[in-house]
């Protein structure tokens, strides 16, 4: 029985459907769907076909008649998992268990080699992939059979929005069903709250996960601490500042500040160095009134906070410096380089 969200799901995979057909030609082009080396400036090593693959692996899914597809599955597993094999991250992919799932739905002796190398294709992929665990129910291939959830984790792959690759071609199906599964909440609590803020980072959509942690935090006042809550604060300050509202992230930040100090080790802590990172994205993006008001109450905690990591050092100075304590500046320019002094040490040199 089709239902709003299935009636999505079929909209969303049709032209997958269709471009899988189209290789099943004689001589077809397989360069969209191959592996393709590329190389990002903050993530690495990556496949710049990896999505382009997923989505022809995802037509052959929610396709009746698997049977004509073997070779050209075979062809996508084995791209798939030289992507494994050198990609940066390394990583256990859900395109890489889509893969195995429909490989094995031949029952084909001779793949056993080819699932071997899946399995040894990095530390992540030995460790945390069996094959044999990847059976018939592992994935759905009836669309009648997905909820709405389940059809929104989808979208969120299949739409491209956090795909690496510049040229790829991109969608908002998951934009759609968010919206639909919007509806179908009859009350909003912590736990539809979260998933709305998760869906909304997925979907690289900063208003709408904005709107979610807002709403979040009267619900979490009520029974978190003072970690959970500085945690949501300060979540809710960087999605200001991604947004360019500077004075909400001020008035974010001038109610967590207060609330941090109770927190015991803070300044030793992850949280603590992500709450000064956004402390000083405040300073440095915000007006100098704004910026005074901020550096006079983490000033002394930014200098004595250890372990801070380099990109916390970099901004730190730069915000020293638009605040005029060039010497306070200077101090964290040379944590920096010591510390880079340290892991050239190390690893040698960094590359």
């Amino acid at each position: 029985m089709s239902s709003k969200h299935t009636k999505i799901l079929a909209e969303m995979i049709a032209p997958h459907k269709e471009r899988a057909a189209k290789l099943l030609q004689p001589n077809p082009d397989l360069s969209q769907v191959s592996y393709l080396a590329s190389k990002h400036q903050r993530f690495g090593t990556y496949d710049g076909n990896q999505l382009n693959r997923y989505r022809i692996m995802t037509g052959i899914r929610f396709t009746a008649d698997k049977t004509p597809y073997e070779d050209l599955i075979r062809y996508l597993l084995t791209e798939e998992i030289k992507d494994r094999e050198t990609n940066s991250f390394q990583g256990l992919s859900n395109d890489l268990l889509l893969g195995v799932w429909l490989m094995k739905k031949f029952h084909n002796k001779s793949n056993a080699e080819l699932f071997s190398r899946a399995k040894k294709a990095n530390f992540d992929t030995y460790c945390g992939f069996n094959p044999d665990t990847i059976n018939e129910e592992y994935f759905k291939d009836n669309i009648t059979h997905i909820d709405i959830s389940e059809c929104i984790r989808l979208a969120l792959h299949l739409d491209g929005h956090d795909a690496l690759s510049p040229n790829i071609e991109k969608h908002d199906y998951a934009g759609r069903l968010i919206e639909l599964w919007k509806t179908q909440q009859t009350t909003w609590d912590e736990y539809n709250l979260k998933q709305l803020a998760t869906y909304e980072k997925r979907r690289i959509n900063p208003a709408g996960e904005l709107d979610a942690l807002l709403n979040l935090l009267p619900l979490k006042q009520e029974t978190a601490n003072d970690r959970d809550i500085c945690s949501l604060l300060n979540n809710i300050a960087k999605k200001h500042i991604e947004l360019g509202q500077i004075p909400e992230a001020f008035t974010t930040v001038s109610r967590l500040l207060p609330r941090l100090v109770q927190v015991e080790g803070w300044e030793n802590v992850g949280l603590g160095r992500s709450i000064m990172e956004t402390c000083m994205d405040v300073i440095i993006e915000g007006d100098m009134h704004t910026a005074s008001q901020i550096w006079s109450v983490v000033k002394p905690h930014a200098t004595a906070m250890s372990n801070m990591h380099w990109n916390l050092y970099e901004k730190s100075a730069f915000a020293a410096d638009k605040m005029g304590d060039d010497a306070i500046s200077e101090t964290f320019l040379q944590r920096l380089e010591d510390d880079r002094k340290k892991m050239y040490t190390v690893t040698g040199p960094i590359k």
